[in-house]
């Protein structure tokens, strides 16, 4: 699989409740007391396409499977082409550190759209330096969901989620002699403990 790698790109993915947000916030803490210059971005992202998949994710709105992984796409582009976008600040020699990439859209939309499908349409675009998979249990992630009282979005059904682990595994087979390194991080491990071994890989 030949795809562009971006260098000084990480990114972090896992089910929801694995702790890549608390992971992005610490990693970023981290780097940028090394005195690294350091980007902290999540997939959806901030602007206009990623606050309308966020509501189909809150299930405010009902959209087609397909019309949100092309969203997904969408939101993606502009992440990394735009303005100020992943690749210009790669480029520049900032770190970037992304909570989701397309590795969250074959793991979440493959179950109603097909691996195949979702693989394609994301298939132009480059590739993480770092990938860090925090690999916890789906029922360990349940409890957290429900221990901080958040409200279930579209995809945090159990059953659901089991299905995204597996194409998540799926993903990291076939991205693994892409260029990016991958590694899988152990979810159950303390938040520190995660984060320091995030950053001894990548320092």
């Amino acid at each position: 699989m030949q795809t562009e790698v971006l260098n000084n790109f990480i990114v972090l993915e896992g089910l929801d409740g694995s702790g890549t947000t608390t992971q992005l916030k610490k990693i970023e803490e981290k780097l940028s007391e090394m005195g690294k210059t350091v980007f902290s971005t999540c997939e959806p992202t901030k602007n206009e396409i990623g606050k309308l998949i966020r509501s189909v994710l809150q299930k405010k709105i009902v959209m087609d499977p397909v019309t949100v992984s092309r969203l997904f796409v969408a939101d993606r582009n502009e992440h990394i082409y735009g303005i100020n976008g992943i690749k210009e600040r790669t480029k520049r020699g900032e770190i970037v550190v992304s909570d989701r990439y397309l590795f969250s859209s074959l793991a979440y939309q493959s179950p109603q759209c097909g691996f195949d499908f979702v693989k394609i349409i994301n298939s132009d675009f480059p590739l993480p330096e770092y990938l860090f998979f925090i690999s916890t249990p789906v029922k360990e992630c349940q409890e957290r969901i429900h221990k901080r009282g958040d409200e279930k979005e579209l995809f945090d059904d159990a059953d659901y989620q089991q299905k995204v682990d597996d194409n998540y595994r799926k993903a990291i087979e076939l991205y693994k002699n892409s260029g990016v390194k991958i590694f899988i991080i152990d979810g159950l491990k303390s938040i520190e403990n995660i984060t320091n071994e995030i950053i001894d890989i990548i320092r």
